[in-house]
This record gives structure tokens, C-alpha cells and sequence, in this order.
């Protein structure tokens, strides 16, 4: 599961707030972004969301039910402050510190959101106008409470410091149903996008961005689900929502659940072929008063037909020169890019493929100093979007009592070698002991020992190092060798392939 989250203010420090402060008038708009990208077995969604235009901060009840293990909650909100504060006229100021309505009480727990965008209006019948939105990570919340139908209270958190208007809460909850044994892909965007048509500054206040999803392709039509959390909407005033390959939306952004605030569910449909969905919230037609649109959340959730990301076994050569023969294919949807992100004291050119292929890649990596270690990592995607990490580690390892070769520190001798960032799937080290060979090999990683003793010339052993690697790239795997004058190759990968 990806989580980002970075601060995404109207202004920004340094030379762009500048800009902001000199050019009064200009609305900054925080566009959605990427935040969640989950593919698991029986990954399931359910949403809910209150109104609170006009409440008096008291408990709303938010109703959803959690058929199994939570995988993640979200809870969103939304609002707006007239007049804003102002640097100068017409200008709001982004909000520094807690700001209005950013604490709250979820289910009785006080919590400060994040903001996580704004957008201004520097011409209204009141006042410059501050739209705001805010998030909040309540998975440990949501898992506590249970599974089945529950209920989760959403009140004001300190009630002298209210916006203007704020529209109401969204609670987004993925879960892990044990029945369901296909597999999904949920891909959650968020931000602070406001859209009116006829606002009287042109520019991003009458339009939203796009949400251009990339969830892969697949070799059949999918049909899913797609949600909106969104703001500001009324029945009676105009709005729509284009969704590349489906119909549009007309005037469904009316106030679901409670005056001014939706939380949107719609069917989803994705031809075969197809690798992005393109959503558009749009106030329109101008003419008509149309909505003004605070949205803050597009969530889908489509089913994942190929799951299976490319394999990448290798070869190693002990030459000279030494070599990494990494061979790629991905059976399913097809190759779609190679990427090489590390290649250290080696040479790794990638060769011309397809778009698309499903025939073997062989990619050689050539170690340029005999001596020392090479690494190379590559990300393998497929057509569908899933990754693969391929990254080999290949290297010589000596006596951690010997001396430091010329130009080396006493930590960078050979005897003992350490690695970062090495991901959960090299779960292997492979020893070839050379002749004379070390009498042992100390392997720790996340400081977790694995050892290898009485160790003959020339003898090959493995150690699974699976049991302490944690999920993800973020590992620390040292080698240290003993036995005086001698040495052994040392590899670090997953175990596909030959030596």
C-alpha cells in the first residue's frame, strides 16, 4: 500500500509565496493527487458521509458497515471561511498552525486534521472567500471499534474556532472480506479542487483539474465502483461529472447526505485496453447558476484480472568480467517499462522492447571494478501496473579482520559490507566460497544474525533471511567475513534463477 502526504497549500514558501503576496486576485487551487494505491485479495470499500451546514457542533453519526479486517480509513471534511483573513486586499492568507475547524472529535477522540488543500475566492458578495480541506488517518479507530454495521460520531472539536460554513464529513473505510477470494485495486486521490462557473475571477476558480487515474489495463472489460466526497452541492442548482468511457453525471452533486455535501457512489466502467479513467467535476452551464463544487475525494475500485507482476530471474557470471543476466517477461498483460534505478560499479544497458511484449528481456549487467561490489535495481511494470523489483547484489567478501585496502576507511573494508535499502523480495544469500575460502559468513539484517560456520573451499550454502526482512525497500543487510586471506562471492536476491 502507497500512502503520500505532503503539505499542498494554496501558497507556497519561499519564491511562489512571494508571488502570491504580489499578485492580488490570483485564486490557488490544490488539485487531487495520488494518495492510497492498494491491490489485495477481497479488498473492499464502503463510504459514508453526514452534512453539517448550520449545525451547532454536536455528534453526527456517519453509518457504514466494515465486513472485515480494516486495511485503511480516511476521514475527510470541508468548508469555507468569508470574509478570509487577508495579507492584502483580496488576498487570503493560507492558513499557518490549527485553523478553523481543523479539530474535531471523531468517535469521542480529538483529532487535528491535516490540511490538505485550499483554494480562494478573492471576489464574493461577502468577501473574499478561503475554501479548505482537511484529512485525517482513523484506521486505528475504525479496526478498534469492530466488524460489522457501526456507527462513528463526528463532532466540533473546539467550538471557538468555527468556519463560516463547513459542509459536512466523509468517512472512506477499506476492508479485507475473507469471502470474496478475487482480487481489486482501490485507488484513493484527495485535495481541495473548488469549481464556479461564474465566479467573477476567471481562471481556476471556475474549473476543476482533471483526475487522470492510472489503474493499468486489463485484457477484458472491468466494471467497478467510483466515489465522490464533495461540498457545496444543492438540487436545485446545475452541476455534472464526466468519466472517460462512461455516461456523464448530470445533477447528482444535490446534497446526499445532508444540505451541501455528497458522498457519491457510481458504477464504473472500464473497457478492455484501457489503462487510465480521466474524472471531471464541472460547475455548468454558467447560464443556469450552476453548483458551486468543493471537491475533495475520488476513490475507485475495479477488479484486478492480473495481478501477477513480471518475473526476473537471474544469472550470475564469475567471469571476469563478472555479470548480472537478468532475463524479464511478464506473461500477462505485457512489458511496459524497465526502469534502472541503481546501478553501482556496473554497466546496465537495457535493450529495445515492445510496448506491450510478452517475450523474454534479457538484460546484462557488467561489473566494472572486479574488486568491488555491484548492485543493480531495476523496476519491471507491466501493462497492468504492477511492479516488480529486481535487484541483484553481487559481491566479494574477505576477512573483517584483515586490513583496509589502499584508499578505504576502516568501515569500508571488504570484510564487512553493509547495504541499504534492500527490498523484502531479496530474501536470500547465496555463498560461494572461494579457494582459500573464509571459514565463516555473519549475515544481520534489521539486526537480526545469520551465520554460517566451518565453511569449506568451494562450498555453496544458502540462508533465507525472509523471517527478518520487513515489507517494503527499506532493509539494512551487512556481511562480514573470517578466515585470514580468504574470500567468497556473496549474492543477495531472491532465489530465481542460477549461479
Amino acid at each position: 500500500m502507497h500512502f503520500r502526504r505532503t503539505s499542498r497549500t494554496g501558497c507556497w514558501i519561499g519564491t511562489a509565496l512571494l508571488l502570491c503576496l504580489m499578485l492580488p486576485g490570483v485564486a490557488h487551487a490544490t488539485a487531487l493527487a495520488p494518495f492510497i494505491d492498494l491491490q489485495e485479495k477481497g479488498l473492499t470499500v464502503s463510504v459514508a458521509g453526514v452534512g453539517t451546514m448550520g449545525w451547532n457542533g454536536s455528534p453526527r453519526n456517519l453509518n457504514l458497515n466494515v465486513g472485515g479486517t480494516v486495511r485503511f480509513a480516511l476521514l475527510y471534511w470541508a468548508g469555507r471561511q468569508r470574509p478570509c483573513e487577508e495579507s492584502s486586499p483580496g488576498v487570503c492568507i493560507t492558513p499557518v498552525g490549527i485553523y478553523r475547524d481543523q479539530q474535531i472529535l471523531f468517535d469521542g477522540n480529538a483529532i487535528t486534521g491535516t490540511l490538505i488543500g485550499t483554494e480562494s475566492q478573492p471576489v464574493s458578495g461577502g468577501g473574499p472567500i478561503l475554501n479548505v480541506g482537511y484529512y485525517a488517518d482513523v484506521t486505528s479507530i475504525v479496526a478498534g471499534k469492530g466488524t460489522g454495521p457501526q456507527t462513528f460520531t463526528f463532532a466540533d472539536g473546539n467550538l471557538s474556532s468555527n468556519l463560516w460554513r463547513l459542509d459536512g464529513a466523509g468517512l472512506v473505510v477499506a476492508y479485507t472480506d475473507a469471502s470474496n477470494t478475487s482480487w481489486y485495486r482501490v485507488i484513493v486521490w484527495d485535495g481541495l479542487d473548488l469549481a464556479f462557473g461564474p465566479d467573477p475571477t476567471p481562471g481556476p476558480t471556475r474549473v476543476t483539474d482533471p483526475a487522470n487515474i492510472n489503474h493499468g489495463i486489463n485484457l477484458s472489460d472491468r466494471d467497478g465502483d467510483l466515489w465522490l466526497l464533495m461540498g457545496d452541492g444543492t438540487a436545485d442548482r446545475p452541476d455534472d461529472v464526466t468519466i472517460s468511457n462512461n455516461a456523464t453525471l448530470f445533477n447528482v452533486l444535490d446534497g446526499t447526505d445532508g444540505p451541501q455535501w455528497d458522498t457519491e457512489h457510481q458504477p464504473l466502467h472500464v473497457p478492455a485496453g484501457v489503462g487510465t479513467t480521466t474524472v471531471q467535476v464541472n460547475s455548468a452551464p454558467n447560464n443556469q447558476n450552476p453548483d458551486s463544487l468543493l471537491w475533495e475525494v475520488v476513490a475507485i475500485r475495479l477488479p484486478a484480472l492480473d495481478v501477477a507482476p513480471a518475473h526476473c530471474p537471474v544469472k550470475f557470471v564469475t567471469g571476469p568480467p563478472k555479470q548480472a543476466i537478468v532475463t524479464i517477461q511478464d506473461v500477462g498483460t505485457g512489458l511496459a517499462s524497465v526502469v534502472v534505478t541503481k546501478s553501482e560499479n556496473s554497466d546496465t544497458p537495457v535493450p529495445p522492447f515492445t510496448f506491450g511484449t510478452t517475450d523474454p528481456l534479457v538484460v546484462t549487467s557488467t561489473k566494472i571494478d572486479q574488486t568491488k561490489s555491484s548492485r543493480v535495481e531495476m523496476i519491471v511494470t507491466d501493462l497492468a501496473g504492477n511492479r516488480a523489483v529486481c535487484d541483484p547484489i553481487q559481491t566479494t567478501l574477505t576477512d573483517a579482520d584483515q586490513h583496509p585496502q589502499q584508499g578505504q576507511s576502516e568501515n569500508e573494508k571488504d570484510g564487512s559490507q553493509t547495504f541499504q535499502e534492500v527490498p523484502h523480495q531479496e530474501n536470500q544469500v547465496s555463498i560461494v566460497n572461494g579457494s582459500p575460502g573464509l571459514k565463516s559468513v555473519t549475515v544481520v539484517v534489521n539486526g537480526v544474525k545469520f551465520k554460517t560456520e566451518n565453511l569449506r573451499d568451494g562450498a555453496k550454502v544458502t540462508l533465507d533471511i525472509s523471517s527478518a526482512l520487513h515489507y517494503g525497500d527499506k532493509n539494512v543487510v551487512t556481511l562480514k567475513g573470517k578466515g585470514r586471506d580468504g574470500s567468497a562471492e556473496i549474492f543477495v536476491w531472491d532465489g530465481n534463477g542460477q549461479l
